[in-house]
């Protein structure tokens, strides 16, 4: 048997049947939630209104200070004044034995240095520059017995470079310093 609905009267009817479905469902969902706060309320214990708490600061009770007593000088003893303060010393300044500075003493250093080529292949071939400081230490002939690097030109290919090339230093003119502070500079030109 064929059945003929009507597709107006059908689609209200579902409507209908939703709305009511969803209707049940938050009447349900209500009741739940209503029941839980009730047992809720019930465990937790009413408080009355009361007045504000209020609080004062009282600071803490501290021991009396101990008493400190000196021992007493003996009459004979007498005081003495305080002792003046050193007066500082002046800086020193550049040592000059047989007519060098320190700093004549650097450049001819320096100028020897320019004679031998010192920047490394690798340095130049990567665009690397910077200025490294380096304390050179002659003998009295003076000749470098050591160099040690004093600041870093931020390359340890360029450090190592200046240590060495300090360290080749002959023959400074007798009466140079014995120690003297090169500023090494590697430029690209």
């Amino acid at each position: 048997m064929l059945e003929l609905r009507n597709p107006i009267v059908s689609r209200n009817a579902d409507t209908l049947r939703l709305a009511g479905a969803c209707a049940i469902s938050l009447l349900l969902h209500a009741l739940v939630l209503e029941g839980s706060n009730l047992m809720h309320r019930r465990a937790a214990p009413r408080h009355e209104a009361a007045e504000p708490l209020q609080a004062t600061l009282v600071p803490p009770e501290l021991p009396a200070p101990p008493v400190l007593i000196a021992p007493e000088a003996p009459p004979a003893q007498v005081r003495s004044a305080p002792k003046p303060e050193p007066k500082p010393r002046p800086a020193p300044r550049p040592v000059r034995r047989g007519g060098f500075t320190a700093v004549e003493a650097a450049r001819l250093a320096l100028q020897q240095m320019a004679k031998q080529p010192f920047y490394p292949e690798e340095a130049i071939a990567q665009g690397i520059e910077g200025e490294a400081l380096v304390t050179l230490f002659l003998d009295e002939s003076g000749n470098a017995v050591a160099a040690r690097l004093e600041k870093s030109s931020g390359h340890a290919i360029l450090d190592e470079a200046a240590v060495r090339a300090a360290r080749s230093v002959r023959s400074l003119p007798a009466g140079t310093p014995s120690e003297i502070l090169l500023p090494v500079r590697f430029r690209l030109r």
